[in-house]
């Protein structure tokens, strides 16, 4: 450990939210990023003038990611999605979205007593501790806070929503309860230019501070320096650089449809209540797409064991009123990972997540969206990323007053 450097491996959005945190400390970064792209599942493409993410993406404006950006001076620019002409879809029919008091009211989706059992439920989610549910599935968190079958379908749509996972026999509730409290709290922001707005400036924030970025140059083994900040992907990623093995990941996966319209769909947001897919108006931000045209994205959230179909998908972008007349062109992705392994019930939930700090590596340090007690989907990537710069940070710092 004769380098006093501070070394990132990966350069994806906690890697780099790391090295920022650390570049600002004013500590010396390097970090190495295998491909010349920078950004990993937040990177943004680029198709005949549209801008398609790595599926649907939405930045939390109440969670871990938004408060770090804002401490790093990046102010995240974005559209709130469509809250208002919300539909469902279930047995075959297109319902309004019961969201608020008037839609609760006019739905055709629920009975008057399911109506009155989900406005508590929803009034009173707001108010409970989401770690006085962990260890306990979210099949039986919902059965026990109802036993009507209506009611328990609806809210199991809505955590797949808010959570992008579909393993309710195995994702922890407190997750569910987080999510849902975020997304019905201060909501959510669809990102001008897409995600590759976020990378960017991250990128800016640590060239700015002085640190270094290697493109092109993945670091297979851990490098000679003071700390080293792991940021890879999921734990079979991390295994292989850190050289410690973590236990297999139980991942959530989608399948995801991306397409261009000649003109925006007639309902901008869908969700299925009997069928675990959604559509969202993604084309709404400043800069997704070219003048007068739109687009959605669609996604399949798979269970474990299930197929990706894109011919579903096709069919349920009907639901908006999208004709095939309307489709310049789509973009498929069969399976991608949305969380790279959730957070267990069988484990306690978001506090028995992975450490930042790797078992028997002194001054090495973990990042991603399964470490550490934090946050979901980004908020646990950048909430991880906090906690391992200043870790890292505390360790040269330590070797320096040793020496």
């Amino acid at each position: 450990m004769e380098h006093q450097e501070i070394h990132v491996i990966g350069g994806g959005l906690g890697g780099l939210a790391a090295a920022a945190l650390v570049a600002r400390s004013g500590h010396a970064v390097v970090v190495h990023e295998r491909r010349g792209r920078l950004g990993g599942r937040a990177t943004t493409d680029q198709r005949d003038g549209f801008l398609f993410n790595q599926g649907p993406h939405a930045l939390y404006v109440g969670g871990n990611a938004f408060a770090l950006l804002r401490e790093l001076g990046i102010r995240p620019r974005g559209t709130t999605p469509p809250t208002a002409g919300v539909r469902m879809v279930k047995d075959g029919e297109l319902h309004r979205a019961p969201g608020g008091a008037v839609s609760l009211l006019r739905t055709g989706l629920l009975g008057r007593r399911d109506k009155a059992e989900l406005a508590w439920l929803l009034t009173r989610l707001q108010r409970v501790a989401p770690d006085e549910s962990a260890g306990r599935t979210v099949n039986e968190w919902v059965d026990g806070l109802t036993t009507r079958s209506e009611v328990r379908e609806l809210l199991h749509a809505i955590v797949r929503l808010a959570t992008y996972t579909n393993a309710p026999d195995q994702l922890s509730a407190d997750v569910a309860i987080r999510q849902i409290q975020l997304a019905f709290g201060r909501g959510v922001l669809y990102l001008d230019g897409g995600w590759q707005q976020l990378v960017t400036e991250l990128a800016r924030v640590v060239t700015d501070a002085g640190g270094v970025i290697l493109r092109e140059d993945g670091a297979h083994e851990l490098p000679d320096a003071g700390a080293v900040i792991v940021a890879v992907g999921g734990p079979s990623e991390t295994s292989n650089v850190s050289g410690h093995r973590y236990p297999s990941a139980v991942p959530a996966e989608a399948a995801i449809l991306d397409i261009a319209l000649v003109r925006a769909p007639l309902h901008p947001f869908v969700i299925g209540v009997d069928d675990p897919i959604y559509l969202s108006d993604h084309g709404r931000p400043e800069g997704m797409c070219p003048d007068g045209r739109s687009s959605v994205s669609l996604a399949q959230y798979l269970a474990p064991g299930d197929q990706p179909e894109r011919r579903r998908l096709a069919e349920f972008a009907g639901w908006a009123g999208i004709a095939d007349g309307d489709v310049l062109h789509e973009r498929y992705l069969h399976r991608m990972t949305t969380v790279s392994s959730i957070a267990l019930a069988s484990t306690g939930g978001l506090a028995g997540r992975a450490s930042v700090q790797v078992p028997d590596r002194p001054g090495v340090f973990v990042v991603g969206d399964w470490v550490g007690a934090q946050g979901h989907l980004a908020d646990a990537v950048l909430a991880s990323a906090r906690t391992a710069s200043h870790a890292a940070v505390e360790h040269v710092t330590q070797i320096a007053r040793a020496r």
